[in-house]
């Protein structure tokens, strides 16, 4: 009955879209996020995807969409080779409504294919039909308070505890002297193969079923700011008679974010999460933590560099048999490396990137929108008797591995971009001498229509 719902939107949007297309005066075109970046942010902090700048008038629509796809490789020593296709497509389409609220409704499609896999059949494509976004946004006293309902996507401070789709609504208020936003959402009316939120095995299998409630409290000065957050998380799984099978946590932090100098940036957090695991046996109480920093200084001058640092540490395990659980489990998003792709879970890291324009000086625009981007990675375990991230790591040595990430980022026009990263890890200690290297490449394309 779902996928019926979803089929039926999606062609209705598709119809909807093409009578626009016949209209095509009376509208306005805007782009899509640049290529290779992650989807899940908030739409209010991209700023291609805002209503459209200039004078206001009701009912006035845009529309829009985008095609991503990509080709993945996956290697792991000399016995494991995976090769994959996704691609992503998705049409968007936003009216206003009345001054500074409109309505935003955005479908998705992703085809996932497998093109080789090293000792095994070509795995069969699967095609996923989603309601990515329809929410609406409304604000008023002059944009000092704003108010969104539907479904669309939620962040948490950096979106470390939390950044992602769910259906609820989400209230922001603010003034000279604090800036407040409180939120709820659910997420059990998500497609099971989108629902990021999975635990587990009901929860892979149903689609993972849980409410949050949370906000942040923020202070801006001198080019600082400085935030409180909060974060409930409730696990609403449906559960076996007389059986507790349920994570329920609760996150509390601190943030800063802002400029030291003109040119350098930065930004840290620190997270402290509490509540109770019943997914295993017996019940634990849940005492762990987590760290973010970031440090960016960009230089002023030809090819236009720029230094990137990150230290990024999750709290994990050492006696899973004791009364309390201290490993880090969090429902949003961390980037720590294209080969090994850590969970931030007894895990210490520290990334140091340089990015430049290599074609500065180049006449051609097309040229001069080309960075390159490079970074190395330092793993280490924090607490050396236990894996880190997910069953990584599994001797006990503290030394987890390095790796190098290297990325290309072109925006060879206004509507065409291209993208390539590339991952290489290699084990540390903490593995046996038979573990081999791990190569990941990423390549595709981003076409805006």
């Amino acid at each position: 009955m779902k996928q019926t719902i979803r089929v039926s939107f999606l062609f209705f949007f598709a119809f909807f879209f093409a009578l626009l297309m016949s209209a095509g005066a009376l509208f306005a075109q805007t782009g899509a996020p640049a290529a290779g970046d992650d989807l899940s942010y908030d739409i209010n902090a991209d700023p291609q995807m805002r209503p459209i700048s200039g004078e206001w008038k009701p009912f006035t629509f845009s529309y829009g969409g985008w095609i991503t796809p990509v080709i993945i490789d996956e290697r792991r020593g000399s016995d494991s080779a995976l090769t994959t296709s996704v691609t992503t497509m998705r049409l968007w389409l936003e009216a206003t409504l009345w001054k500074d609220s409109f309505i935003h409704v955005r479908g998705k499609d992703v085809y996932l294919t497998g093109l080789a896999e090293k000792n095994r059949e070509k795995p069969d494509g699967e095609n996923t039909i989603d309601l990515d976004l329809a929410f609406i946004q409304m604000s008023s006293l002059r944009g000092a308070l704003r108010f969104s309902v539907g479904r669309k996507y939620f962040i948490l401070g950096t979106g470390l505890a939390f950044n992602g789709r769910g259906d609820g609504a989400e209230l922001d208020f603010f003034s000279r002297y604090v800036d407040i936003k409180a939120f709820g959402l659910y997420t059990g009316l998500l497609d099971k193969d989108q629902n990021p939120y999975g635990l587990s095995g009901k929860d892979f299998s149903d689609g993972a079923k849980r409410i949050f409630i949370g906000g942040t409290i923020e202070r801006s000065f001198t080019n600082q700011t400085a935030y409180l957050l909060a974060l409930i998380q409730m696990d609403r799984q449906d559960e076996e008679a007389g059986e507790t099978n349920r994570y329920n946590s609760q996150y509390y932090g601190i943030g800063l974010r802002g400029l030291i100098t003109d040119g350098m940036d930065y930004y840290a957090e620190f997270i402290y999460q509490m509540g109770e695991n019943s997914l295993e046996t017996p019940k634990t109480d849940i005492k762990a933590m987590a760290a973010m920093l970031g440090l960016n200084y960009y230089f002023k001058g030809a090819y236009n560099p720029a230094l990137l640092f990150q230290y990024a540490y999750g709290s994990g395990d050492a006696d899973v048999s004791n009364s309390d659980d201290t490993t880090f489990t969090y429902f949003g998003t961390y980037v720590g490396g294209y080969a090994l792709r850590p969970q931030l879970q007894n895990i210490h890291i520290a990334r140091l990137g340089f990015s430049f324009l290599p074609f500065y000086a180049s006449n051609k625009l097309w040229l001069k929108r080309m960075n390159l981007i490079a970074r190395y990675s330092y793993y280490m375990k924090d607490k050396p008797e236990a894996p880190a991230s997910i069953g990584e790591g599994p001797l006990e040595e503290r030394f987890l591995g390095q790796g190098i990430d290297l990325s290309l980022r072109w925006a060879i026009f206004s509507d065409f971009s291209f993208f390539v990263n590339y991952g290489l890890f290699l084990p540390g200690d903490a593995y046996s001498s038979s573990e081999g290297t791990r190569n990941f490449v990423m390549g595709g394309f981003n076409l805006v229509f």
